[in-house]
């Protein structure tokens, strides 16, 4: 099945650079999108993956300063493509972070939600601190006790769940204990959006910051894991796909894991332009 997908900047968010990359010119604010991914072809109606941050004002409880998108709120965006919050079949969710879970309650109880138990665990028991806000855990809580409207994974890391033909998730680990990666196959290879296992492609992956061992991806400076299992996770990202779709950056194609292309427009497949 060649399925696809349609970039949606949710915002943008600054941070400092040596949380991109770790030690990266440590006190270098830098501004980086928020991305969700909107999924097309499936036979259940559209796909999310992430929602985005619910306000600027809630990410400043954090320390980041944020705006919201130029082409305006989730919803807006979508209704721009003749798509109502029910019409929308799915919700995944690569973890419940700030920044990717704080709009899935603008959608009904029919919008399956999928997430990793792990992470649903981790949410609720106080050790994310205010990376997982109540707003937001709270909806997504809720809809465990309303029929259908969630569907908890509990994968192990590496393994695979394919939830319809074409679209599978993956328990990533990496950034935090229950990350997905989702597996989307398009007429161009296969897919794989992979939430905050990889902030920046160009730093951490095409021309890694500082590194001199061959194929060594870049760690981050935000994880929840021990940087064996980010280390772990980011060179299984790049196996096995054609398309690297990050939440903080612009989709890459890669050549045997290797970075060879960057996006030129929001869609993926895509003509790719020079890395």
């Amino acid at each position: 099945m060649a399925l696809d997908i349609e970039i949606l900047n949710s915002g943008d968010v600054t941070v400092d650079t040596s949380f991109l990359a770790k030690y990266r010119t440590p006190g270098t604010p830098a501004p980086v999108c928020v991305n969700t991914f909107l999924i097309r072809g499936l036979s259940i109606g559209p796909v999310l993956v992430d929602t985005g941050f619910r306000s600027p004002e809630i990410m400043a409880t954090v320390g980041m300063a944020a705006t919201d998108a130029v082409d305006g709120t989730l919803d807006v965006q979508l209704q721009a493509r003749g798509i109502k919050p029910s019409d929308v079949a799915m919700i995944v969710h690569t973890h419940l972070h700030i920044d990717h879970a704080g709009k899935t309650d603008l959608f009904p109880d029919s919008t399956r939600v999928v997430v990793s138990r792990r992470e649903l665990e981790v949410s609720c028991g106080g050790s994310g601190g205010p990376g997982y806000p109540a707003p937001d855990i709270k909806h997504i809580l809720g809809r465990v006790w309303r029929r259908d409207a969630v569907q908890l994974l509990d994968a192990e890391d590496g393994d695979i769940v394919e939830l319809l033909p074409g679209l599978a998730v993956e328990r990533s680990g990496g950034h935090t204990e229950g990350s997905l990666s989702v597996l989307v196959e398009t007429h161009d290879g296969l897919a794989r959006i992979c939430g905050d296992v990889f902030y920046n492609l160009g730093h951490q992956l095409g021309n890694p910051f500082d590194e001199v061992l061959f194929a060594e991806p870049h760690l981050s400076g935000n994880t929840a894991v021990s940087e064996r299992q980010e280390r772990r996770a980011m060179k299984r990202a790049t196996q096995g796909c054609k398309w690297l779709l990050p939440s903080h950056d612009a989709p890459g194609r890669l050549e045997g894991g290797r970075l060879i292309a960057r996006t030129v427009g929001s869609t993926v497949p895509d003509r790719p332009s020079a890395s």
